[in-house]
């Protein structure tokens, strides 16, 4: 069995701003290291430990990664696991997010943008090939919005692509004998 911590990244000048970053390789600003910062020492308080730290290779996820790792006491380094890349989404990319553009979402009317299926797809083998290479782990993996919600609209109902996840959000799955289930979702560290 593994336990699985799916986080989303920490603050970048285009979440701020509400434009769709998809793959658009954007670092953290002051404040989302502030956050990777904050939830790390959450991650302490709460006494909560990790096997290992995966994270997707865009630069906002790993540098949330590192932070976390250097506060938590991990002097590992964090693992690159490319298939956690943020979704591709298309025409989109670059545009600001409005309620048009989160219906052509869930209807997967964007040109060019990664479909629904084909993303769930990529997630749920990503995180089957991660607990498979590394069984009976307790791991973070940080990622992206889009990341995370491909896998909870898969298992958990009535969670959809509109559903808001918090930057730093902490996501818990347990993964066994190939079935995941939800633990806890959406938990907000910095509050």
């Amino acid at each position: 069995m593994n336990i699985l911590c799916l986080m989303r990244h920490g603050e970048t000048d285009a979440n701020k701003k509400l434009i769709v970053q998809g793959r658009i390789n954007n670092p953290l600003n002051q404040v989302g290291e502030n956050q990777a910062w904050q939830t790390g020492m959450f991650l302490v308080k709460t006494k909560e430990s990790f096997d290992m730290i995966v994270s997707s290779p865009l630069k906002r996820a790993h540098n949330t990664a590192k932070i976390i790792a250097g506060v938590i006491g991990k002097d590992q380094q964090v693992l690159i696991w490319p298939e956690l890349t943020e979704r591709d989404f298309g025409d989109f990319d670059g545009r600001v997010i409005d309620n048009e553009y989160a219906k052509r979402v869930v209807f997967d009317e964007i040109p060019n943008m990664e479909k629904n299926h084909d993303l769930e797809t990529r997630i749920f083998n990503a995180l089957t090939s991660l607990c498979n290479a590394f069984p009976n782990q307790k791991i973070l993996v940080v990622a992206h919005s889009h990341v995370i919600k491909a896998i909870l609209v898969k298992i958990l109902p009535g969670f959809t692509y509109t559903s808001y996840l918090f930057n730093c959000s902490l996501n818990y799955l347990k993964y066994e004998d190939g079935i995941f289930t939800v633990i806890s979702h959406n938990i907000n560290p910095l509050i």
